[in-house]
């Protein structure tokens, strides 16, 4: 469920076939939640227990609840359907089209999404558990693209990893920007206002070590956002992940490592004698270990010799100066951290 649009009409989705097997297709004991008139009392009770058994949207469902930000998403949405005649069914059918029609539709992450869709996410996620209710505190702004954002990061970490740490149990964010920035710009990660700082063409932003701790406690998306207070405008920079922490790798003499997570995969494997493998724009070699986590004072050893490396928050990179020196046959990869002294064998670079 991570990219996909939903169909205009109710079918097609992940979540349309919930909808349609709540509806009584295709499972004969479901409950026919969806089948009374929208006009009915009991209408609201429906819509709860559609989004209290909606599955797979912990990521989508909070997400939209503090886009929305509205103080009851399923009465909001209850009151929109009742523009409709018919089922509860056929008026969020038709509610999903309209919005489509007329391009009332939030985007999240690759996700577009129709408003009325998001209501009811953002319900299921109250109902679940997954986002509690607050104050709409993006109330007020617009949403518009004010600058041109190139890149920024990090957009990833891991369960208790602090993601670019600056010291003293912070990390944060980087944005390159290319416009006029101004000092009521704020970046804002899942409604929480961030210390921000300014630099010709960069934005950065740091997390107080508690708020950061609170963030990387459990797996989540977070939506990070750039204000521009004194005009009211938001805008979506993307979104940060907390993945859920692999497995750690097992040492050669068969020990559990406190350092290193579980190998994912690496590369280049093979290289012809004198070529650069992997050649990076400079003409330089290089080797990429795709690995759940590392210490920061991680480093790629080839046959023994340090190499220059880079370590992100799942990749680990280094350079290899000295690769038209490097003769036929096996030449060992090994990760060693300077800090522990573990060493975590990678695998062997085969030259022909």
């Amino acid at each position: 469920m991570k990219r996909r649009e939903f169909n205009r009409a109710l079918g097609g989705s992940v979540i349309a076939l919930q909808l349609g097997l709540l509806a009584g297709c295709g499972r004969s004991d479901a409950p026919v939640v969806l089948a009374g008139s929208v006009q009915d009392a009991n209408a609201r009770a429906a819509l709860d227990e559609v989004a209290g058994s909606l599955s797979g949207i912990e990521f989508v469902g909070p997400v939209c609840d503090r886009r929305l930000a509205v103080s009851d998403p399923l009465g909001v949405l209850l009151e929109e359907l009742r523009s409709q005649s018919g089922s509860v069914l056929d008026a969020l059918r038709a509610s999903f089209a309209m919005d489509f029609e007329r391009s009332d539709v939030v985007e999240i992450d690759g996700w577009r999404l129709s408003r009325s869709e998001c209501l009811l996410l953002a319900g299921a996620a109250r109902l679940q558990g997954l986002s509690e209710a607050r104050a709409a505190s993006a109330g007020g702004f617009r949403d518009e693209a004010f600058i041109d954002i190139e890149l920024w990061g990090p957009d990833r970490t891991i369960e208790g990893e602090i993601f670019n740490p600056i010291g003293n149990g912070r990390g944060g964010f980087w944005l390159r920007v290319n416009g006029q920035v101004n000092g009521s710009m704020r970046l804002q990660l899942d409604g929480v206002e961030l210390a921000t700082h300014f630099e010709p063409g960069v934005i950065t932003a740091s997390l107080e070590p508690d708020y950061m701790d609170r963030i990387i406690a459990q797996t989540g998306v977070y939506e990070l956002v750039l204000l521009d207070k004194s005009r009211r405008l938001r805008q979506s920079v993307g979104f940060l992940t907390v993945a859920a922490r692999p497995s750690m790798a097992v040492l050669a003499d068969g020990s559990t490592s406190k350092v290193f997570c579980a190998l994912e995969g690496w590369g280049p494997q093979t290289a012809v004698l004198g070529e650069a493998f992997n050649r990076q724009p400079d003409g330089i070699a290089a080797f990429w270990v795709r690995i759940g986590c590392a210490s920061r004072e991680a480093v790629l050893m080839l046959d023994e010799v340090a190499l220059p490396t880079t370590v992100r928050s799942d990749l680990v990179t280094a350079r290899v100066p000295h690769h038209a020196d490097l003769g036929r046959g096996h030449h060992t990869l090994e990760l060693f951290d300077r800090a522990s002294g573990e060493l975590l064998e990678i695998g062997t670079l085969e030259i022909q």
